[in-house]
């Protein structure tokens, strides 16, 4: 024995050995756990719906990561401890952040066979930190088998009673499959990021998520596409018509995540929006109606109501500024129950506000408004949306009203937009080119058309030839000013873009050099050509795809018309055409003849 060790006089205590579920059982018991938080972003207004909560466990620890935490309680059976813990830490972050939008929370259906499991934990929760069950969304998700669906229908059913959305996670993936979609049909789905990694340069992703935007938009879901970590898998999602977002590019899972986004930066504002009478705002369909204060007596209110059954709901306005609704619906029902009268008569109205009430600025645009009444399924439509304006009472629009115009609006747009790039065509080009000229302003326009496309298309098929008119689309959408300029799709390969930005001969340059770059990457890697017949059934060879724009720039005193500003554009595309390769040609001629 070594003599400098020191000798005890009594016996050893062994240190107790911790086992690994009851070290977890710690960690829960202390809510040793930490929610990051990664924003939804809406791709069309860049408006964040909501964020996704993230646990991580202590750091510097095997269970910090959420793959070994969630395995662990798997395996000891304490997945609902551990979901309930989740939940409640993230609730409380989440409220004393003070993010906007709703809370995506991730849950496993297998905790409901768990033994911890308890009902109506999740109300408890969201009643004490003061957060309403319609922000809340359960992404449902489970990567191990589950015996016919039970335990996930189960899941589904349990939290649509209590008001909660359901998001079907990482759709494509492990089990949630067509099957399971089709057996729950969530408010959300969203797709796994399998398919969207590298979908830019993959046609077969593009197809696949193509076909699942198409079942979900027929069916109601709306889509999430997540895991997006370069600029050009967004722009392609773009292009597709996805309708939500998520991803590292966006932001990462944060403990401080940002409360607003711009995503213009990288898509480009691909959907060019239409101008003018193609771009309704709440301010043109509101409408005055008669209010009622805050303070006023609940019976008062009641007894209008019930003397006017076409009476749905009343704004409530402290002075000039509008504080909620008063549902017709609720209130009655409220009283309709024993001893309502003597409880609430005599409270003020603004104690019953709707608290799924919708305020909006005469700004806000119809579609971004119809989004905010639609994206909670639990929102009662028969409460009308408030009107401000600068904070100050305005009216309401109602919510029939509001669902009509939008339907006219799509319907417009349909009518008069590309069915491939969804950009607009040849109306509203020619209206907005005849309100330039009506309103006397400078601009100049640019015929952009793909030089040998035809043998392109008949040689690699109208998939990739598809894929090219996409391509410049985006490229297009890019290169302009969005908030000056207008970009056309008058069919096949032929664009018109109307400049009302200065350094137009530079951002026509920028779209000549990028074009070049990706018309190459588009050749087979076996040469920088191919060979195909041409416009006159000769077998010859061709090299990559080329550009040619013509510009004009018509005069506003000689020109009064969208058709003598498309005779000039014709004459210089076809001189653009007439020097071959990728060209640019500026016209000189400003006036008809």
């Amino acid at each position: 024995m070594n003599a400098n060790l020191p000798v005890s006089s009594g016996s050893v205590t062994a240190m107790p050995i911790i086992s690994p579920s009851e070290a977890l059982q710690r960690l829960i018991d202390e809510r040793r756990l930490t929610p990051l938080f990664q924003p939804i972003v809406a791709l069309d207004s860049g408006r964040i719906l909501g964020y996704e909560a993230l646990i991580r466990g202590p750091e510097h620890s095997g269970l910090h990561s959420p793959a070994a935490l969630f395995d662990a309680a798997r395996s000891g059976r304490q997945l609902a401890a551990l979901e309930y813990a989740c939940r409640e830490v993230s609730c409380r972050q989440f409220m004393a952040l003070e993010l906007p939008g709703k809370l995506f929370l991730n849950t496993s259906p297998l905790s409901f066979t768990d033994r911890g499991y308890r009902h109506g934990v999740t109300r408890e929760i969201l009643a004490s930190v003061g957060l309403a069950p319609e922000r809340v969304v359960f992404e449902l998700t489970e990567r191990q088998p589950l015996d016919e669906f039970g335990a996930l229908r189960a899941a589904s059913d349990h939290f649509r009673h209590q008001g909660f959305g359901v998001a079907l996670d990482d759709l494509g993936a492990g089990y949630a499959g067509l099957r399971v979609w089709s057996e729950l049909s969530p408010d959300y789905v969203k797709i796994d990021r399998h398919f969207i990694s590298g979908i830019d340069s993959d046609p077969v992703k593009r197809e696949f998520v193509r076909a699942m935007l198409d079942i979900a938009h027929r069916i109601g879901n709306r889509v999430i596409a997540e895991g997006i970590e370069r600029e050009s898998e967004l722009r392609t999602l773009a292009s597709l018509g996805v309708d939500y977002v998520q991803g590292f590019l966006l932001a990462r899972p944060s403990a401080q995540p940002p409360r607003q986004l711009t995503i213009t930066q990288w898509t480009g504002d691909f959907r060019t929006r239409y101008h003018d009478s193609f771009h309704q705002t709440v301010g043109e369909i509101a409408q005055f109606s008669d209010t009622v204060e805050p303070m006023e007596a609940t019976l008062k209110v009641v007894e209008r109501f019930r003397a006017n059954p076409l009476l749905t709901c009343l704004p409530v306005v402290d002075g000039d500024q509008p504080v909620g609704m008063v549902s017709r619906n609720e209130l009655l029902n409220i009283f309709s129950h024993r001893y309502s009268y003597e409880l609430h008569a005599s409270k003020p109205v603004g104690t019953f506000i709707c608290k799924r009430s919708i305020m909006v600025d005469v700004s806000c645009e119809l579609k971004e408004a119809g989004q905010m009444v639609t994206e909670d399924p639990q929102q009662n439509l028969s409460v009308d949306l408030l009107v401000s304006r600068d904070g100050c009472y305005v009216g309401v629009v109602r919510i029939g009203r509001l669902l009509r115009c939008i339907t006219e609006e799509k319907l417009r747009l349909a009518r008069h937009s590309n069915p491939l790039t969804q950009l607009p065509g040849n109306v509203p080009l020619y209206e907005w080119i005849d309100h330039l000229l009506q309103e006397g302003a400078d601009f100049t326009v640019a015929y952009c058309d793909i030089n040998q496309f035809k043998p392109f298309n008949d040689a690699f098929g109208y998939g990739l030839g598809d894929d090219v008119i996409l391509l410049l689309g985006s490229l297009l959408s890019r290169c302009i000013d969005e908030q000056l300029d207008f970009i056309g799709h008058v069919g096949g390969d032929d664009f018109v873009v109307v400049f009302r930005s200065g350094n137009w001969r530079q951002r026509c340059e920028q779209l000549l050099a990028a074009f070049t770059e990706a018309a190459r990457a588009l050749l087979p890697a076996s040469g920088d050509s191919y060979w195909t017949q041409d416009r006159h059934g000769c077998r010859r060879r061709f090299g990559p795809l080329t550009l040619s724009i013509g510009c004009v720039s018509p005069d506003p005193a000689h020109c009064k018309t969208h058709h003598q500003v498309a005779q000039l554009l014709a004459d210089a595309k076809h001189s653009a055409k007439a020097e071959g390769g990728n060209s640019l040609f500026e016209s000189r001629r400003r006036r008809p003849e």
